[in-house]
């Protein structure tokens, strides 16, 4: 039990000075929390000018964004543009040239019906300078 006592009054002397020695750690670290919230503070006010900086970027980078998707319009109306050109053309051309083939098998048949007549009138013809060579002369 002495053992006990000793002891119980080592820690009886001890424990004022182990109190003092947290709340000296403890008053340490309140001060570190203070700087360092102070420094966040410094942090925080040189960061707002860096944000403000991004948000004019982003800004800008919206204006030209906006820019560009005009100019993509343009783009893709003179695309639809020249797609509407290309198909007209194409449907003219493919019109003209049934209209020339549908003329031209006109032209050829009566060109064929042409010839054909002429070569019967020569015949023909023949056949009376035949005939009439072949009458004897009275």
């Amino acid at each position: 039990m002495e053992g006990l006592a000793s002891i119980s009054q080592v820690f009886g002397y001890l424990l004022p000075i182990i109190g003092v020695v947290a709340l000296i750690a403890l008053i340490i670290l309140l001060i570190n929390v203070i700087n360092i919230t102070k420094d966040l503070k410094v942090t925080v006010t040189k960061a707002n000018p860096i944000v403000d900086g991004v948000n004019e970027a982003v800004t800008t980078t919206n204006g030209y964004l906006k820019e560009f998707n005009t100019t993509v319009k343009a783009v893709n109306n003179m695309s639809m543009s020249v797609e509407a050109v290309r198909a007209t053309t194409e449907r003219v051309v493919k019109n003209s040239a049934k209209q020339f083939n549908k003329q031209y098998a006109q032209v050829k048949e009566w060109v064929t019906d042409a010839l054909e007549k002429r070569e019967l009138e020569k015949k023909s013809k023949q056949q009376v300078a035949v005939a009439s060579a072949e009458k004897p002369a009275e």
